[in-house]
């Protein structure tokens, strides 16, 4: 095991060096270098600012980006990125149902709030990014640190900022795909320079396991085929107005199959007269996400009003009757809010300062028979501001808070959130910043309902609402120093990192019948870690990209002296990008490290994931592609201990795409 290991790192790093080894002395134009090395950031500060003079860590994924990622989700190109490690029960981020796939901010668990194009869209707790159509992507800014001053609940690592595109000129486009592992998609764009639609279906195949064997539950997990149908319409009525709306409707089905034998249930009383048959099952889901928005935005004022909802239907039956029943924890959910916010320039220019208020309403309800009684509500209210000084032609520094009332159906809330922030301009290429700033996030809507059971048989399980005393918001801080450098040919960007977090939430017998469903406050969670990444453009056709971070996610739980890793310590990533007349190529390639222990006591092994294509465009109007996904052929774990899912294998699509 140890040489196989020795061995995956040697040829990674023999394939980072070797590319590194081939270093010009080609200098970018200064244009260049401003788009691709030094973006322009609108969601660290909520006022444009360029990535080299913003006191924030900041990954800023373009359309170029996506496509040379070779993803075919946000999901997956989002996990590509420095300082993130995705949790996934399914390939490019499929969710089973009701448990939702996610993205982890330097190791803390669910700790990205996702907003698309500045609105939150993170449902009762829950940060997918599926539902989000890929191809109506202008671009992803990704911000690491605590993101609540500005951003309010659940941006505890920090903010994924999905851009849409806006309207431009006249145009459509007609694309497909067919590969292996029964993966198809159709898609097609029309658009004018006042309104952009876009559609698309896509199809996956099944999978026969997507994991081990559940050596103490006697099944195993597979996937059967499905579809997500996607729509995106962008309206431009007027300069400074934008109309955006995405939707998708996705059928998935899962199943446990059962892996007991006659001796298992001969000699194992907890089976004794079980059926594998009808130990066997599957699950259905229909699920349907919308997300709208109307914004305003004329460079000092930005108003919005947004709405999102998730409706989520599933079903199931075992193997033996094969009769479907209705899933208790069916549900629709749905957040509603307005936000309006003014910039001024003050100080001829010098000083800049945010002032913005903002209120949200947001409902959990189950939709099957027996948690009908479930109905959650909360509203928030909330102002925020920041005033950054330019102290000196060199330095700057950033003062910023956010206060929210939250009316909450567990507890009511008041909760202030600071930040502070410094920049020092070693000189045009080179800063230095610091980022002090605290975070917090909300119990799950639906955490105060839980299914009990009466101990004295007098009346049918059920649904009752639960909430344990004076429960608080999870809360902490993070502390962080950086450094960038652009150059006219490369970059660099380094942020070292401390985060402590407290009242993490946890369970506690009920009352009623005594099971582990009463929400509490408990653990705590440390991480200290570094982040490096560097950006260069080898060549005029050629592009690098190498991040890398080494951290120590700690989680205590509650009533425990006894720290435990909650997420990999190690992660690097590749990506290279060639284009040179008519073709493209471009190869990506991920590592994660020091993993965690699994329910059966063994680690789960490195994750490493290679991604790669060619495309050739005989002319403007048409390109071929070829891509292939996890080339190694690994059987990649895509979550974090606890029981294993896995990746697909090896998979392969050919792209022909026609844009009029």
């Amino acid at each position: 095991m140890m040489k196989g290991k020795a061995l995956r790192l040697a040829i990674f790093a023999g394939l980072l060096g070797s590319t590194a080894s081939v270093l010009s002395t080609h200098a970018m134009t200064e244009t260049e270098s401003v788009t691709v090395l030094n973006p322009v950031v609108v969601t660290a500060q909520r006022f444009e600012t360029k990535d080299l003079n913003t006191p924030a860590a900041v990954t800023v994924l373009d359309q170029a980006d996506l496509k040379n990622s070779g993803a075919k989700s946000i999901f997956d190109a989002v996990g590509q990125s420095t300082g993130i490690t995705t949790f996934s029960y399914g390939p490019f981020g499929l969710e089973y149902g009701a448990m939702d796939s996610r993205v982890n901010i330097r190791g803390l668990e669910r700790s990205a709030l996702v907003l698309v194009n500045g609105a939150p869209i993170n449902l009762d707790g829950k940060n997918s990014l599926n539902g989000l159509m890929m191809d109506n992507v202008d671009r992803i800014e990704i911000v690491r640190g605590a993101g609540s001053a500005q951003y309010g609940s659940e941006a505890l690592g920090g903010v994924v900022n999905v851009i849409t595109k806006s309207p431009t000129k006249a145009h459509a486009t007609i694309e497909t795909r067919i590969g292996n592992e029964g993966y198809k998609k159709y898609a097609a764009t029309v658009g004018t320079d006042t309104i952009e639609i876009s559609t698309s279906k896509e199809y996956y195949g099944a999978q026969e396991r997507t994991s081990p064997d559940r050596s103490d539950r006697y099944y195993y997990n597979m996937r059967d085929k499905g579809y997500a149908h996607n729509v995106a319409v962008n309206i431009k009525p007027h300069d400074y107005v934008r109309v955006n709306y995405m939707r998708q409707q996705s059928d998935s089905t899962y199943g446990q199959m059962s892996t007991l034998t006659e001796a298992i249930i001969k000699n194992n009383k907890k089976f004794k007269g079980k059926d594998p048959l009808k130990e066997s099952k599957q699950y259905h889901y229909r699920d349907i996400k919308n997300n709208a928005s109307i914004i305003y935005d004329d460079a000092t004022t930005r108003a919005m009003v947004f709405f999102n909802n998730r409706k989520l239907v599933g079903e199931s039956r075992d193997l033996k009757t094969l009769t479907f029943n209705q899933n208790d924890s069916n549900y629709a959910a749905y957040k509603v809010g307005a936000e309006a916010q003014h910039t001024w320039k003050l100080h001829k220019g010098k000083d800049t300062a945010v002032l913005g208020f903002m209120g949200a309403h947001e409902s959990y309800e189950g939709i099957s028979v027996k948690n009908s009684v479930v109905r959650a509500h909360r509203n928030v209210a909330a102002v925020y501001g920041s005033y950054e000084f330019q102290v000196t032609p060199m330095f700057s520094t950033t003062i910023g808070g956010r206060y929210q009332v939250i009316d909450d159906p567990a507890k009511d809330q008041h909760v202030f959130t600071p930040q502070w922030q410094t920049m020092y301009k070693l000189d045009d290429s080179r800063s230095i910043y610091t980022n002090i700033g605290k975070a917090f996030t909300m119990p799950n809507l639906h955490d105060v309902y839980r299914w009990a059971t009466d101990p004295k048989k007098k009346m049918e399980p059920q649904y009752v609402k639960l909430s344990g005393d004076n429960l608080k918001p999870e809360e902490g801080w993070n502390y962080e120093v950086g450094y960038k450098q652009v150059n006219a040919k490369d970059s660099w960007r380094v942020s070292v990192y401390h985060m402590k977090f407290k009242n993490f939430f946890d369970w506690a017998p009920n009352p009623v019948d005594g099971r582990n469903t009463l929400r509490i406050n408990g653990g705590k969670f440390l991480n200290t870690g570094v982040e490096v990444e560097y950006k260069s453009h080898i060549t005029d056709d050629l592009m690098m990209t190498i991040g890398g971070s080494y951290s120590n996610p700690r989680k205590q739980p509650t009533k425990s002296t006894v720290w435990e890793q909650s997420a990999p310590k190690v992660e690097l990533n590749l990506a290279l990008d060639y284009e040179k007349d008519k073709w493209q190529a471009g190869m990506v390639a991920s590592w994660w490290g020091k993993r965690l222990l699994n329910r059966d006591g063994q680690y789960n092994p490195d994750y490493i994931n290679v991604n790669a294509h060619v495309n050739y465009s005989p002319n403007d109007s048409q390109t071929i592609g070829f891509y292939v996904n996890n080339l190694l052929n690994r059987h990649n774990v895509i979550t974090h201990g606890a029981y294993e899912y896995w990746d697909s294998p090896r998979n392969y699509y050919v792209n022909y795409s026609y844009h009029f």
